[in-house]
């Protein structure tokens, strides 16, 4: 005979009941995220699985429990009796619907006032480290001038080398230069200053060293002049010290091309400090391969003393009188027409100067301003005027993309209505 197989006894009803109704109450306390789970009430643990007992229905054959199993609907318990969810739409959508709030603090409100630039030197220089420190930055120091002869070595191979790491370098180029390049042609450059350009570097390489009368305008050519000449005198050795070669003034593209090309001639040696962290950003792999360089860490924490003495910072207080003077002398030289024209592009910049996109006022307006005060008859004599301010760097002349010329006073404008006010 077939035996049928045993039939499963079924969980009574008011088990299933139970189980049911605790179910919908743990995930109703889940969506309020408002309760808290007593290890008395709660019938799940995140350790062993849940078990409910039936206390009011009589128990099936052998006394066996019944047992209702599922990972699913246990949930992990945290350390203390409260338990928090997040809602991530609400969260979102919160977010989206708030303004964003920016803070309206400025330099202005700083308990600290700004210094001049005189007084933020004095504080550099008589700055005063511990001893631990200076015995530090003197170790420092004796290991960065133990490749002075690695160097030296290195730049008769035909390597250039370029120094990086925190502190001022110029200490350590001056003693390298002093010890074992004095008697050679040396070139030293200041990368850091202003109003340096690449033809003042060419010029004195053309001029002073060469002792030639005229230094070609084009870059390209001065470097091709220098080169035939180097190139004509195997024995004669050009040492190029420039401190900070990304500076603001050389990092063009100009610059560090002409550089480059120096660099590449056997007998034209180059060392260079940087400063800037993304200073290697301004080499493409053709200018690398030119200056072929050896990088050497010299680390020496020395305040940049010399560096951030021509740097503008907003922590600094510019005074501008020095400009303003500059400015007021040149002003006083002018004709009556020219100081009438002037001072329409001085009020014009004064009403519109606040426009967070003033380009300046264009040459057609200024035209019409000074036909209408009868200060000039014709473009021709305005253009001849301005010559003259352009000259002296009163006025800068830019072009859009339109074609329009615009003429802007690169001041400030408190300085211009200082100016306005004593010739007005």
């Amino acid at each position: 005979m077939i035996q049928k197989a045993a039939e499963v006894a079924k969980t009574p009803h008011a088990v299933r009941k139970k189980t049911k109704s605790k179910i919908e109450q743990i995930l109703q306390e889940d969506s309020t995220s408002e309760y808290e789970i007593s290890s008395e009430e709660s019938s799940f643990d995140s350790d062993t699985s849940s078990s409910i007992e039936s206390e009011d229905e009589p128990q099936p054959k052998g006394n066996q429990k019944i047992k209702i199993t599922n990972t699913n609907l246990q949930t992990p318990r945290t350390r203390g009796r409260g338990r928090y969810t997040i809602k991530t739409e609400e969260y979102f959508e919160n977010c989206a619907s708030s303004k964003i709030q920016t803070s309206n603090n400025t330099l202005d409100k700083l308990q600290t006032p700004k210094l001049p630039q005189h007084e933020v030197q004095q504080l550099l220089q008589n700055s005063k480290l511990s001893k631990e420190h200076e015995k530090c930055i003197e170790q420092l120091t004796k290991i960065n001038e133990s490749y002075f002869k690695k160097w030296l070595f290195l730049l008769n191979e035909n390597f250039n080398i370029l120094l990086y790491g925190l502190g001022s370098k110029r200490n350590i180029i001056k003693k390298f230069h002093m010890e074992y390049l004095k008697d050679m042609p040396v070139i030293v450059v200041n990368g850091f200053f202003p109003a340096l350009t690449i033809k003042n570097i060419l010029d004195s390489i053309i001029v002073d060293l060469l002792k030639m009368n005229e230094s070609p305008s084009n870059p390209t050519e001065a470097c091709n002049l220098i080169i035939e000449e180097f190139q004509a005198m195997p024995e004669t050795h050009l040492y190029l010290l420039i401190h900070n070669i990304e500076g603001d003034m050389l990092r063009n593209t100009k610059a560090q091309n002409a550089l480059a090309m120096l660099a590449s001639v056997r007998n034209i040696h180059l060392l260079a400090s940087i400063d800037h962290i993304n200073a290697p950003l301004i080499w493409d792999h053709i200018r690398l391969s030119k200056f072929n360089y050896i990088w050497f860490d010299v680390t020496c924490f020395s305040p940049y003393v010399e560096e951030t003495s021509f740097e503008k910072s907003m922590m600094i207080a510019q005074t501008g009188a020095l400009a303003l003077s500059s400015l007021r002398n040149v002003f006083l030289s002018l004709t009556s027409n020219s100081k009438s024209i002037y001072l329409v592009i001085v009020k014009h910049q004064l009403e519109h100067g606040k426009n967070q996109f003033y380009q300046g006022i264009s040459f057609k307006d200024l035209y019409m301003a000074c036909r209408e005060s009868f200060v000039v008859s014709s473009d021709l004599a305005l253009r001849a005027q301005l010559t003259e301010f352009i000259d002296h760097k009163m006025v800068k002349l830019k072009r859009s993309v339109d074609g329009t010329e615009y003429l802007i006073i690169p001041l400030a404008s408190n300085l211009l209505q200082k100016l306005l006010d004593e010739n007005s």
